[in-house]
């Protein structure tokens, strides 16, 4: 996947409203007066009409000045008014009918043609048929003041034979065109692979969505979601394979979304979610349900496929959609870096330190620093002080040394002791600071905190580092995790950072439970030995407990005797 920053696609305007907006139909009824303006104004100046020269001018301006007031204030009327202007223009063709010789006449009475025609197509059904029968009627009107009575019928008949049939066709006309357009712009959103909806969607309900949320003061999470080296699959196996692919994965995302969420195809392997009014939690373990749905899906084939996602939330990750978006991206980013198929949360410190220059393949040595003032955010974050990866950083120390090694082989395990639960970035914050026991699925997440932080010392200069990180939750019974290692292939260093994290975990007070004291801690650990702890590693470290007790002032601040 490209960095961040080399795959930025600009933002797409909305599709154009099928329907006919106020403002046009405004616009248009503006020209069709402007034009019965003109045509009245040349017919009233012509000396065929007994009717005074003001009389008839008195039409022409009225209509001039209609034109006049829809076209300044089309922006603001509301389709009422629309209504009420064709049915002045009504009016004042009857009445110049009236005034003139042509009640009885084709021509004058084809004035009605252009209302007719405008209603039609601008007006709801219900109002163009009121339009048309207000014609109707009149006209009927005129005919019966102005003409003898054998007259009528015929004149009238050929008016509604001309007008109905006009409006009926152009009705019918419209719907088609309206079904066109409407089918045109469902196909310009829509990615015609998979199906699902596009860019040119997404970025319409993201703003739609982002003012809803805004307004209702809610949250509405993004998840952004990238295929693992998806190019193997057109490599080995041809695109149309490929495209095969995408659609098998487009039917997963969709059928595993809830009801108002929106999956999109942005992207030749990137798809994106909107979940309105979803946590960021909630969302994240929607991700993971689907990136799970894919990895089983395609477990089984020549060229297995995975997803990675990246999750952030409005407001607390962005005031914006473009923002917002832009999160989800460098958590994806993040996830990218720490192995693949896994689903990230936006973390500025994760952030920042794996931007797109980083190389998605950790920190290297010189980065050590960095590493160390997450691992103090991270306690912070998760237990409100910063205390617990010094306390077991200082604890792996004083028992390395209690176990004869030399000094820099002591500060190196110091180190991993301090940078041991660095992976915990990738872990929700709700899980981390769940007041109560885990679920199944929540402890599969916290499982995964040794992968990610040995893929975040992947560096050159911390291979040591990672090899002990990544195995402190192994046992010497093999009922760890998250290699199941024997004792044999157990780093000492990784038994070190596992006796000491447990035995800080134990004192220590958390939100869902005090600390149970040093002694109680010690027969734990002790019961514990040979199984989930190293025996020789527990026999260290009693040693050092007792240095401890006999001296209160050793270098280990803030550890409870």
């Amino acid at each position: 996947m490209p960095p961040v920053a080399q795959r930025e696609v600009p933002r797409q305007h909305a599709v154009t409203p099928v329907e006919p907006t106020t403002p046009f139909a405004a616009q248009v009824g503006a020209a069709i007066f402007a034009s019965l303006a003109l045509l009245l104004l040349v017919l009233a100046l012509l000396p065929a009409s007994d009717a005074p020269l003001a009389a008839r001018l008195a039409i022409p301006f009225a209509c001039a000045l209609a034109a006049v007031t829809l076209h300044v204030n089309s922006d603001e009327l509301p389709p009422s008014t629309l209504h009420v202007a064709a049915s002045l223009g009504t009016l004042l063709v009857s009445a110049y009918l009236w005034m003139s010789e042509d009640a009885p006449a084709l021509s004058g009475a084809l004035l009605y043609a252009w209302l007719a025609i405008y209603a039609a197509y601008f007006f709801p059904i219900r109002q163009a048929v009121f339009q048309l029968v207000l014609m109707y009627a009149a006209y009927l009107a005129v005919l019966v003041a102005t003409v003898p009575a054998e007259v009528v019928i015929a004149s009238w008949i050929t008016l509604a034979a001309v007008l109905g049939p006009i409006a009926v066709v152009l009705r019918i006309v419209r719907g088609g065109v309206t079904q066109l357009v409407r089918s045109l712009s469902e196909a310009a959103r829509t990615d015609p692979l998979t199906q699902l909806k596009n860019r040119l969607a997404l970025d319409q309900e993201i703003d739609e969505q982002l003012e809803v949320a805004r307004r209702a003061e809610t949250v509405l999470t993004v998840v952004v979601g990238d295929l693992d080296h998806f190019k193997y699959v057109n490599d080995q196996l041809g695109h149309r394979a490929g495209d095969r692919a995408l659609v098998r994965i487009a039917r997963i995302l969709h059928s595993h979304r809830r009801a108002g969420d929106t999956v999109a195809r942005t992207g030749g392997e990137e798809f994106t979610l909107l979940l309105p009014n979803t946590s960021e939690h909630d969302a994240f373990l929607a991700a993971e349900r689907m990136r799970v749905a894919v990895a089983e899906e395609f477990a089984a084939d020549p060229v297995p496929v995975t997803f990675s996602f990246g999750v952030a939330t409005f407001p607390d990750h962005g005031p914006s959609a473009d923002a917002v978006i832009e999160s989800a991206d460098q958590a994806l980013y993040a996830a990218k870096a720490l192995g693949r198929n896994r689903s990230i949360i936006f973390n500025r410190e994760v952030s920042s330190i794996f931007a797109p220059e980083a190389g998605g393949r950790g920190l290297d040595a010189a980065h050590l620093p960095e590493l160390l003032s997450l691992t103090e955010a991270l306690d912070i974050r998760d237990a409100g002080t910063a205390n617990h990866s010094r306390t077991v950083g200082r604890l792996c120390a004083l028992i390395a040394e209690q176990l004869g090694f030399d000094t820099d082989h002591v500060e190196r395990v110091g180190m991993a002791g301090r940078l041991h639960d660095i992976g915990k970035i990738g872990v929700p914050n709700a899980v981390l600071q769940k007041p109560g026991p885990l679920g199944a699925d929540e402890m599969a997440q916290v499982r995964t905190h040794p992968e990610i932080g040995a893929e975040m010392l992947a560096g050159q200069g911390l291979e040591d580092l990672r090899s002990w990180v990544i195995a402190h939750h192994e046992r010497p019974d093999g009922k760890g995790y998250p290699l199941k290692l024997s004792d044999p292939e157990i780093p000492l260093e990784a038994k070190i950072i596992a006796v000491a994290d447990a035995y800080e975990a134990m004192t220590s007070d958390r939100v869902y439970r005090p600390g149970i004291g040093n002694k109680a801690a010690r027969v734990e650990l002790l019961r514990c030995a040979g199984t989930q702890f190293d025996a020789r590693v527990i026999a260290a470290f009693m040693g050092v407990l007792d240095s401890i007790e006999r001296e209160p002032d050793v270098e280990l601040a803030g550890l409870r005797p």
